[in-house]
């Protein structure tokens, strides 16, 4: 990182005054407090009050561990050089959907990592998001769903407003810097969340990709006809060219609105850039070839299944080509992020970290869409570069979205403060990129509902958990899938009422258990469940 130099002269009159100016420094040096009188060192200037957060130190450290609830101030000295952090999200977009972004691929993931296991647990827009500010699961950090009385924004601020990625960043020192779509049924009239340096999420039109509206760090911007992702791009470079200069290192989140469902007077396939309209007037859907296509048999599946008819593949056709279209603009921001970067002479210190807050299903099971249990809206792709990532590797390691704030924070130096003072369940993934070590055997799933009967009776829509081989989802009405992957990769048969299952299924069930009131990484990420019995 750069420092900018203090001015040593000043021109009065075309005189040097370089004894004045001495004096003066000399002075503002003497009287400068090293420490406040509590042993915290002086909070630098910013917006905002910023708690006392600091990282880490690389070696012994004879400070207490601090308690819960409390936060500490650490001296830089010896500190290590902390990485910037670029996280760059896409919503909506399924994992295969990555093969239209060669730019993005070839500049992040063929020189760094890709996590070809990376899921979200909790596969709806709101939650995902929740989930990668607190690296908490929903049933912690309060956000269940979109909307409703345990969702969208409101639910958020209630339990986590002054602790989540954006404060505990800023607090170990990082400029901090939103720019693109928010959690669900923020508008313009509340409150700034603290945390943030620099704070522009969209406002009015987010989904309409032109004519969308930026909060714009408290000065609400249109910006004509301009397309939504041009728009993130130019102000994540200008942040970067700007905050490259200064000493700090940098935390940036670039939210990106395609390839989720445009609205313009109604719902309707994403709108692409004008310059990108008419690409991919050949595509066909790739999904209408696996077997789970417009499956013919959903009578194991649960009833929000068993009553779609199939999907028609004439409007599937122009949903595909448009959710390709748009994310050739995002392909071309990406790489004018990492250029910026490179130019600013910020790249080779910057962790970059590309995601899609969930998956995305296009007629398998019959279904469009997300929130369901099935693999295609679990997973999602996950690439990334910098310090500590051996270029071109891969990983099937279960990466979880709940995990990337643990991970930013174990680069500031201050994830194990956080965890002291009660929050994240996800684990760090350092020592996945580093050496391609697993992360965990079992992870929770589950999506939250807004519907009242579901709430009465269970408070979710479902919960499970998922391994390395299995797939078990209870519904709200008592409904049970499992599925064997390893057998049925698909996911067609559900071989939950099979006797030769049984063991299986009891096995799941004792995780869900186990995992559906966790809190914590050693609760949530780091149980030891053992083997899950085979099939009879």
């Amino acid at each position: 990182m750069r420092f900018s130099g203090l001015p040593t002269r000043v021109r009065v009159g075309g005189s040097v005054l370089v004894v004045v100016a001495a004096v003066v420094l000399a002075l503002i040096v003497a009287t400068w407090p090293a420490q406040t009188n509590d042993g915290e060192r002086p909070k630098r200037p910013a917006r905002g009050e910023r708690a006392a957060y600091a990282p880490e130190e690389q070696g012994p450290r004879s400070e207490p561990t601090p308690a819960a609830g409390q936060t500490v101030a650490l001296e830089p000295r010896q500190r290590q050089p902390r990485p910037n952090i670029v996280l760059l999200t896409t919503d909506d977009q399924s994992d295969a959907e990555l093969r239209f972004m060669p730019r993005t691929r070839r500049l992040i993931g063929d020189v760094g990592i890709d996590l070809t296991d990376a899921i979200n647990p909790h596969p709806l827009c709101c939650p995902a998001r929740a989930e990668i500010l607190t690296g908490e699961y929903a049933h912690n950090n309060g956000v269940r769903h979109n909307d409703g009385p345990y969702g969208g924004w409101p639910a958020f601020v209630a339990s986590n407003a002054e602790e989540n990625l954006g404060p505990w960043l800023q607090r170990a020192g990082y400029r901090t810097g939103f720019v693109g779509k928010n959690l669900n049924e923020y508008t313009f009239d509340d409150p700034r969340p603290p945390g943030w340096d620099f704070f522009s999420p969209t406002g009015a039109r987010t989904y309409s990709y032109y004519g969308t509206t930026f909060y714009n760090d408290g000065e609400p911007r249109g910006y004509g006809e301009k397309y939504v992702a041009d728009i993130v791009r130019d102000e994540t470079t200008r942040l970067i060219k700007r905050w490259a200069a200064e000493p700090e290192p940098f935390f940036l989140w670039a939210s990106h609105v395609g390839p989720h469902a445009a609205y313009v007077d109604g719902w309707r396939s994403p709108v692409p850039a004008r310059r990108h309209a008419d690409l991919f007037g050949d595509l066909e859907v790739s999904t209408r070839t696996k077997a789970s296509f417009n499956e013919a048999d959903v009578s194991d599946k649960p009833a929000a299944l068993r009553e779609r008819a199939p999907v028609s593949l004439r409007k599937l056709t122009r949903q595909v080509r448009d959710r390709a279209r748009s994310l050739q603009a995002i392909d071309q921001a990406n790489a004018a992020t990492i250029r910026a970067l490179r130019r600013s002479g910020e790249l080779d210190d910057t962790l970059v970290v590309f995601v899609s807050d969930n998956g995305f299903l296009l007629g398998e099971h019959r279904f469009f869409g997300k929130d369901v249990p099935y693999d295609e809206a679990l997973q999602v792709p996950m690439l990334a570069r910098g310090p500590g990532i051996t270029p071109g590797t891969t990983s099937r390691a279960t990466a979880t979205l709940v995990d990337l704030a643990p991970t930013f924070l174990d680069h500031a130096g201050v994830l194990e403060q956080v965890r002291a003072a009660g929050h994240t369940d996800g684990i760090s993934l350092r020592p996945v990129w580093g050496r391609g070590a697993p992360v965990n055997d079992t992870s929770l799933i589950q999506a939250g509902t807004s519907d009242p009967e579901a709430l009465a009776a269970y408070g979710w829509a479902w919960r499970g958990v998922r391994t390395g081989r299995y797939t078990y989802t209870r519904w709200w009405d008592g409904f049970e899938e499992v599925y064997d992957r390893r057998r049925d990769p698909g996911e067609l048969r559900n071989v939950a009422a099979q006797a030769s299952y049984a063991g299986v299924r009891r096995e799941l069930r004792r995780r869900l258990r186990r995992l559906g009131d966790c809190a914590g990484v050693k609760e949530c990420e780091q149980q030891d469940f053992g083997a899950v019995p085979s099939p009879r």
